[in-house]
């Protein structure tokens, strides 16, 4: 079975306008940049610099480790970060574009070890991989010329988890799985704390999955953090739609599965095997993204800046 992948755009809050590349240890990585190709192994690095692509069309550079496996890229002086997957640069407006062709499992694990609080039992994790995966597999086509991005706007990305962490088993002890509503998986959304309720959609159209409000003791029982973008008469920290994840840490230290947890805070949703479906970058063709602004939201169509968190 082939894997589904999904392509993320990282480094864009950097605007970057040089990049480095080379191989994680003991790996080698092959490069093509129009008729050239090298391979990259130990040391040697390789420096993408945006004049250098400027004018050209298409592809400019494509990275690929050998026999699959990791990579090493930076924005000098200011992040470094392995990836797993297949890069691709290219540059417009005189800023480099990296994107990072990935399997969505190790994007799920990759966001998983980014996204969730310190301390979250494994049940709370395996939750947040299912919303996850379920975002990856609903929401494609957020940006033009790839699905997703790595911050907040999207989905925070740190290095893939070594296999023992929490994240990768999490995720694997949840392979393949999503939530549906009405038979299709939802681009679920979570956040950080709800201040005690989940929020619902305004006059959700019948397609949309509505976000049923629901209660969420651990949140009434924990200290409150207002929220500057959230509803004016709510607390908590985030939009407070969907998963919210001191009530699920909450409730798997208190016993509670990830599928207790998913049922809760996801009324009427069902936990069913992703299909193989729309596994084209940029196609959105059937999902309608909601967006949060300070004190309500918006939907909207197309594509959309990596500047607004949730």
């Amino acid at each position: 079975m082939l894997a589904a992948l999904v392509s993320i755009g990282v480094f864009g809050l950097f605007h970057p306008t040089e990049l480095v590349l080379r191989a994680a240890p003991g790996r080698a990585l092959v490069v093509e940049a129009g008729t050239s190709r090298m391979v990259l192994e130990g040391a040697r690095t390789l420096r993408v610099r945006a004049i250098d692509l400027a004018g050209s069309s298409g592809p400019s550079v494509h990275a690929t480790p050998r026999g699959g496996g990791e990579f090493v890229l930076s924005v000098p002086g200011k992040i470094e970060r392995v990836f797993r997957g297949e890069l691709e640069i290219t540059a417009a407006a005189g800023v480099l574009i990296p994107v990072v062709a990935m399997d969505r499992e190790v994007a799920v694990a990759c966001a998983v070890a980014a996204e969730s609080p310190p301390g979250a039992p494994l049940e709370a994790l395996m939750a947040q991989a299912v919303a996850t995966r379920s975002y990856y597999t609903a929401a494609r086509g957020r940006h033009r010329g790839f699905d997703f991005c790595d911050t907040t706007h999207c989905q925070f990305l740190r290095d893939p988890p070594a296999p023992n962490a929490l994240a990768a088993i999490a995720t694997e002890r949840t392979r393949g799985l999503v939530l549906a509503y009405h038979g299709n998986p939802i681009a679920a959304l979570f956040s950080a704390s709800c201040g005690g309720r989940t929020r619902a959609l305004e006059n959700p159209s019948p397609e949309e999955y509505p976000y049923f409000a629901v209660d969420c003791v651990y949140c009434r029982r924990g200290p409150r953090v207002h929220c500057s973008y959230c509803d004016p008469h709510a607390e908590g920290a985030g939009h407070g739609f969907g998963l919210c994840q001191t009530g699920a840490k909450g409730m798997a230290a208190a016993g509670a599965t990830f599928r207790e947890i998913l049922r809760h805070y996801f009324p009427n949703t069902e936990i069913t095997a992703a299909r193989a479906r729309r596994e084209v970058a940029g196609d959105s063709t059937a999902v309608r993204f909601v967006y949060l602004r300070r004190f309500g939201i918006f939907t909207l169509s197309g594509t959309k800046s990596c500047h607004e968190s949730r």
